[in-house]
This record gives structure tokens, sequence and C-alpha cells, in this order.
């Protein structure tokens, strides 16, 4: 008699953590007499029908990116694509499919809602997440799926670059430099955000378009004041008027995502114009990380919890699970727990897209509120807590 199988998938862009759930669902199957079948690319190798056995194969945990590999397939955008695909996993004589990607491939899923799936968020974006707040009472309990696989690694990493103990702060003091710094972050500015950890002075995220004039003005008086600033800008960053500071939206990708430009070059070339007249702009410079915040090994907290999810996603088909789920992360006090979300109750995914509002940021000062440094503490680890005489943890 054959033994069951359970199928596994990676899709979009990489981040550090993936191997890690592949490789405890990896330990997982083998103490329960479960084949695993790795699709290769994402979707698109359930779609063409390419996969592996992941038997035998041998997958580190701390090495970053995804031995399977990824892809950006929108199974919608492509003819009879859903059936496709459930006629290929019926084929299989899969139990179930774990799916772990960000947004875009878990919309995906949602044309799949009568195939057993259970779906593991993973972005550095951080936003497939719901944020629940009554009576204007912040509790970080209620923060549905506290953060994406992914996130942690990069929050810490670009709260790192800014810093003055492991980044740039050191280099801006030096020279007097003005450094605007680029995070990744199409339309929410959840990794921008978390640079507050390592202190910038400025942070400009998508959900709040930027009046540059206002801007203009406080950077200027911060630099003439301190003779160093270093801004955080997200690549998804809109001007006032609405438009994006950089995108091409004739260059779109199968999500209608345009692509993004460079938004920090776009900033610092305007501002270097614009203040020239105040003082010299000639050490006004941007960076752009890029793919290094989601490149390398993962954190301790993203590999942690990547092979408790991906245990427990193997745990549930094992016990005869036949529906869908998102599986969750939830604070419980001072700990996290893994939590369930019914994909049944989606009507879209979009429902699940978690954006930063007017309780982590404030739009006048352009910088992090209390409350989100108090929700970063718990996801980023590295970085001391005290610098400038800040105090993190008041």
């Amino acid at each position: 008699m054959s033994k069951p199988r359970v199928g596994i998938l990676t899709g979009g862009g990489d981040v550090p953590p993936l191997n890690a759930v592949i490789s405890a669902a990896q330990r997982a199957v083998a103490q329960r007499g479960i084949e695993l079948i790795g699709f290769l690319k994402g979707w698109e190798g359930v779609l063409q029908n390419r996969y592996v056995s992941l038997s035998r194969i041998r997958v580190h945990d701390d090495i970053g990116g995804t031995i399977l590999k990824s892809s950006r397939l929108n199974l919608a955008t492509v003819p009879d694509a859903p059936q496709r695909v459930l006629d290929n996993l019926k084929r299989l004589r899969l139990r179930g499919l774990i799916v772990i990607g960000g947004e875009d491939t878990l919309s995906n899923s949602l044309l799949l809602r009568e195939f057993p799936q259970v779906l593991i968020s993973k972005t550095i974006d951080n936003n497939v997440g719901i944020l629940r707040f009554s009576n204007k009472k912040v509790s970080l309990n209620h923060v549905v799926n506290y953060f994406t696989l992914g996130y942690p690694t990069a929050a810490e990493k670009i709260s790192e670059f800014v810093s003055l103990q492991y980044g740039l702060r050191s280099t801006a003091y030096s020279h007097e430099r003005i450094i605007v710094v680029e995070s990744m972050g199409m339309h929410t500015g959840w990794l921008a955000l978390a640079s507050c950890m390592g202190n910038p002075d400025f942070i400009i995220i998508p959900e709040f378009p930027l009046d540059y004039e206002l801007f203009k003005e406080q950077l200027a008086l911060r630099y003439e004041r301190n003779k160093h600033v270093i801004v955080v800008i997200a690549e998804g960053a809109r001007w006032k008027n609405g438009g994006f500071v950089s995108a091409d939206e004739k260059d779109k990708d199968e999500f209608g995502h345009p692509r993004f430009k460079g938004a920090a070059s776009i900033l610092a070339d305007r501002l270097k114009q614009d203040l020239k007249i105040r003082f010299d702009t000639r050490n006004l410079n941007a960076v752009n990380p890029s793919y290094l915040y989601r490149s390398g090994a993962p954190s301790k907290l993203d590999s942690d919890f990547a092979q408790k999810l991906g245990t427990k996603a193997v745990g549930l088909f094992a016990e005869g699970f036949d529906e869908s789920i998102l599986l969750t992360i939830q604070r419980n006090n001072n700990s996290f727990k893994l939590g369930r979300y019914p994909v049944k109750e989606l009507r879209t995914i979009e429902e699940l897209h978690r954006f930063v509002d007017k309780t982590f940021y404030r739009e006048n000062e352009y910088t992090a509120t209390r409350e989100a440094r108090k929700y970063l503490a718990e996801i980023v680890e590295q970085i001391p807590r005290t610098e400038y005489g800040v105090n993190l943890k008041d």
C-alpha cells in the first residue's frame, strides 16, 4: 500500500526562512509515514506537473531562499489554470497542499477552495494579517497573524542598516551627510516602519502620501541643527497628489503591480536640487539595499516559527484535515502561539491585506509611534534597546 502524500510549494519573492519550513515538514512526514512532494517554482510547478520527492533531499534550515525555487504566477490569467491545477493535484493523490507565499501567491489558493490547503504567509512586507483594535485601545494580543515569515529577519536588517552601532548613522555623522535609504514595500510600509528600531530621523511610507514641501522644511531644519540626517523611504511611497514617487505604471506584473524604479534616488535628487540654496548638498546620498533585505540566513524568531509552521501543517493533514486554513502567528501575552484563520470566510485575499495606520505612524512628523515600537520590540531582537537616550521598552 502506497504512502499518503502531501504537497508543498513556495511562491513569490523569497525570504530567509523558507527552507526551514520545508525542512521541518520533511522531518514531520518522516515521523508519520507520509511522502512529501515539492512542486518546483511555486504554482508554475503545479500547473506544469513538475515536482520532486523530498524524501531524500537534504534541506538546510539556516540557508535562505528556497530549494524548490519560486515564481510569480497568477492562475486567474491562464486559461483553465485552476481546473488543470486541481486535476494535477488529484492525479497525484495528494491528501493536501501546503502553500507558502505572500498575498499574490495565497490568492491563487482561493481559486481551489474545494482542495484541502494549509496556507503559510511569508513576505518581508508583513502585509498578510488583520489589526483588530476596539475602542481605540491597542492590544497586541488581538493582531491576527502578528508577523509574516521573513519580516523579522528583514526588520532586523533595516534597523541595523540605519543604526549608529551597526549601520549608516556613524557615516552620516562623520561626514555630515543626508542619507536616504530605500525600503521594499510596494503598497504597505511595514518594513520601512521597522527601521524605527534603528532610529532614523524620518520614515516615509505608502499609506501616508508625502507632503514634499512640509517634509523638505523639516529635513532642512533637522540637518541645520544636527548636521546629519537619515531618511527611510518605502519603494511604493507616493506624493501628496497621489502619484508614486518612482514607478513605471506601464510595466506591470501579472498581479497588476507596477515596476518601482528607485524612490530613494528620486527623492535624494529632488532634495539635493531644492536645498542647495540653504547648504552644501553634495553629501546628500541615496542607498538601496534592495535584495539584501530578503537574502541570507533567517533570524532566530523567523527560523523557530518557520519550523513550527511546517511541523503543524503536516500534522494537520496527518490527522485527516480536509479544509483550507491560514496558519497564523498570534501573540499570547509575552510569547507567541500558532492559530488558524478559515479560508472559507474570505471572499478575496485583500480582506487579509494589513496596512500601517495612525496607531503606528505620526503622519506629520514622518516617524513611528510608541505603539509601533512596542509592536516591533517583539520582533526585532538584536538592535540595542537604547540609542540616543531613547528607551524603547517604556
